[in-house]
């Protein structure tokens, strides 16, 4: 047994007031998926100790998270005779 579903048009009486066919926004194309053009995000899984060390050491420190792991990769960059995060970016750390 179905029913017809009454409209919300009907319910208002605004039958000439709604279109036909719904409109939809238009969002402007975003370029490479990113907001931060230049770079990529990454997530790593860090244990919970790990990640507790490390957030203390920022806040004793009074740096960022982000900034201890650039440090970090930089050093690694270092141990293999890879080149250096500025000499990637032209920026210092």
């Amino acid at each position: 047994m179905s029913r017809k579903r009454t409209s919300l048009s009907a319910v208002l009486g605004t039958a000439g007031d709604v279109p036909s066919t719904p409109t939809i926004a238009q969002r402007p194309p975003q370029r490479g998926g990113s907001r931060r053009p230049g770079l990529k995000q990454q997530t790593a899984y860090l244990p919970e100790p790990v990640y507790e060390q490390l957030r203390v050491l920022a806040f004793e420190e009074r740096r960022k998270m982000h900034d201890l792991l650039m440090e970090g990769l930089d050093l690694v960059f270092k141990q293999r005779g890879l080149r250096s995060i500025e000499e990637l970016t032209g920026r210092p750390l």
